[in-house]
């Protein structure tokens, strides 16, 4: 059971992490006025990830990241499972 806690708690750090940096980045936008260039605002576009949008592509990368998050947090819980059960046996 304590791992699934460190596991939560892990989850939620890393979640609240994400929230900090957009809203940071919310304020940062919100109160400067920087006026681009069209060299640096071509230097500051990702391509690759404009075309992967436009094509559609980037929620099947998002989707499969997310799958595999899923997976591996699913085999660690059923892991603390089977080494609690394990644990339990021995003290028995």
């Amino acid at each position: 059971m304590k791992m699934h806690k460190w596991l939560l708690v892990l989850f939620l750090m890393w979640t609240a992490g994400f929230s900090l940096t957009a809203s940071a980045q919310n304020a940062a936008e919100e109160g400067s006025t920087i006026e681009y260039t069209s060299a640096d605002k071509v230097a500051s576009d990702p391509e690759m990830a404009d075309a992967m949008r436009r094509d559609g592509k980037i929620y099947i990368v998002v989707a499969v990241l997310v799958s595999v998050l899923l997976g591996v947090l699913f085999y660690l819980i059923s892991l603390d499972k089977k080494i609690s059960k394990l644990e339990r046996e021995l003290r028995q």
